[in-house]
């Protein structure tokens, strides 16, 4: 009997547990306060960028000069005129040309990333930021400088290769020249991101790995095969996304250096898309445009995640 009548005081002294009332009462008040904290930046996100995507989907349906007050609905017109566009195909052709341009620049980036992971470079974090300087520069800044060393009588391109006895050319009002330039313009900006991006992938590779591959007789060109290129897939997905989103939404260097011209050789979409709605004011037309290039670019872009992803399985 005195040992039931311990038992109950001690119960009855012990502290009892929190009520669970309480803790569902605390996890709800910090999940407000996190609903909080993150409500300026999903307001910002809708006004900025939910909004206009919204906004451009109600007026590709529409026919709209961008000035009147009445937007007319003429349901999937636009598209249906878009489909039989040829030259938004031209100018979508030339995005693909501009895609296949930027796998130089990574294949330089590669190049000189292997080439600074090697242990005999010295000085690779100064080669590292003078290489890297063009990928910081503004393409508005990059447009109106390189357009001059392309210039037919005062670019020093022209001027170097006169003094070597080769005859100029005209880079950016050829034909077959033009989209080049401008092309070699957009990797020269470009190399230096590719390559920090694949360093970095290098460097975290295991070091034991290229040992390893030293040991059982692997050269320098069969341990970048074997070693680097597996070990960096990721990076250079990631870049092969990159380089794909950026150039089918490229403006900058078309609108300062060429207008999409001579004729329409260096014309991209974008360029196109803001050509519809700016100086021909077909708003909705142009609004369509860009609805299927965006649609475009996320299809395109899932599908190539999709099969990366097959592939490492």
């Amino acid at each position: 009997m005195s040992a039931y009548t311990s038992l109950e005081r001690r119960a009855a002294v012990a502290p009892r547990p929190p009520a669970r009332t309480n803790h569902r009462h605390h996890l709800s008040h910090g999940k407000a306060i996190g609903y909080w904290l993150i409500l300026p930046a999903a307001a910002i996100y809708v006004v900025f960028t939910v909004w206009p995507i919204l906004q451009t989907v109600y007026l590709s349906f529409t026919d709209w000069n961008g000035l009147s007050p009445s937007q007319s609905f003429v349901a999937f017109d636009n598209y249906r005129e878009l489909v039989g566009d040829g030259r938004f195909f031209g100018a979508l052709l030339n995005n693909l040309e501009w895609v296949a341009g930027s796998w130089l620049a990574q294949g330089l980036g590669l190049i000189l990333a292997a080439l600074l992971s090697a242990s005999w470079i010295r000085a690779r974090t100064l080669f590292r930021t003078v290489l890297f300087i063009p990928a910081t520069m503004s393409l508005v800044v990059v447009g109106i400088a390189w357009n001059q060393i392309y210039q037919p009588d005062t670019g020093i391109l022209n001027g170097t290769l006169e003094a070597t006895g080769l005859h100029g050319v005209g880079w950016l009002s050829g034909q077959h020249t033009a989209m080049p330039a401008v092309i070699a313009t957009a990797n020269w900006t470009y190399y230096g991101f590719a390559m920090v991006i694949l360093l970095g992938g290098i460097q975290s590779i295991d070091r034991s790995l290229y040992e390893a591959a030293s040991v059982d007789g692997a050269g320098p060109v069969s341990q970048f095969v074997h070693v680097t290129m597996p070990g960096i897939r990721n990076q250079i997905t990631l870049l092969l996304v990159l380089s794909f989103i950026n150039t089918l939404k490229t403006f900058d260097l078309v609108y300062i250096m060429t207008n999409g011209g001579p004729g329409h050789a260096t014309e991209v979409v974008a360029y196109y898309i803001y050509s519809l709605a700016f100086v021909t004011h077909q708003v909705g037309y142009g609004a369509a445009a860009a609805v299927v290039l965006t649609l475009l670019i996320l299809v395109i872009t899932v599908v190539f995640l999709r099969l990366r992803e097959r592939n490492d399985r």
